[in-house]
């Protein structure tokens, strides 16, 4: 779709604060009498657009929740705006309310909510694609599900890779490995290999330390998760 306007114009038409993102500049705009979402893709990232603009197609096609695409502007994507709560938001409301090891209602039915949406992807792309940076952050909750987010590091490696960000992020909020938080990372495993059909259980655990040595060095407590990696590794510390 041709909106019939430059990237200035979409700048010129800017709506509030750019929105928070490490990667790139996100921000919506007035077309008409329409607001969409427009994320200008920087740096090493430039090459990406047109990645991630294929694979919001395709879900959107597939019926798999995530941003509607509108058209793609020099280096951006223009898309439809989503409605909803940030997953990571919603995470840490529902356990700092709760110590239990046992997972509270709600606390179950956003692992189940998270593990449907990641067999959906694979699913959609024949498990031939890994979403990647599978983390808590990339999602939204709307009362029909969750929705994904930002899909530029998507690549056609192990899908298990995108399964051990997922049980790996809420495992490493703070405080880092509660009995719950690995309740709920379990819990997720077990109904994404429901839903997909394919239990590789005993990929798991290396999958998840290897998304800990990822996202630790950009976290304060970086050292200490790295020790939970490395006890996963030395079969001192399993989840799964």
């Amino acid at each position: 779709m041709d909106i019939g306007m430059s990237l200035r114009d979409l700048e010129d038409g800017r709506v509030g604060p750019y929105m928070r993102s490490k990667k790139n500049r996100v921000f919506r705009a007035a077309v008409g009498e329409r607001e969409y979402v427009v994320k200008v893709f920087r740096g090493e990232w430039k090459d990406r657009a047109r990645v991630e603009f294929g694979v919001l197609s395709e879900c959107h096609r597939r019926g798999v929740p995530a941003p509607v695409p509108v058209a793609i502007v020099e280096d951006a994507i223009v898309m439809e705006p989503v409605v909803g709560d940030p997953v990571a938001e919603v995470f840490d409301g529902l356990f700092s309310r709760s110590s239990e090891a046992d997972l509270s209602e709600g606390q179950g039915r956003l692992a189940d909510s998270l593990a449907e949406w990641l067999s959906a992807f694979h699913a959609a792309f024949d498990f031939g694609l890994a979403r990647g940076d599978t983390i808590l952050k990339n999602f939204m909750t709307s009362p029909s599900g969750v929705i994904g987010l930002d899909f530029e590091e998507a690549s056609p490696v192990d899908t298990i890779t995108d399964l051990g960000q997922m049980c790996a992020s809420p495992l490493m909020t703070d405080p880092p490995f509660t009995d719950a938080k690995a309740a709920f990372a379990g819990r997720l495993a077990e109904k994404y290999w429901e839903r997909s059909g394919l239990d590789r259980s005993g990929d798991l655990n290396r999958a998840v330390s290897a998304a800990i040595r990822q996202y630790a060095p950009f976290r304060a407590n970086g050292g200490e998760l790295l020790g939970y990696a490395s006890r996963i590794e030395n079969g001192n510390l399993s989840i799964f």
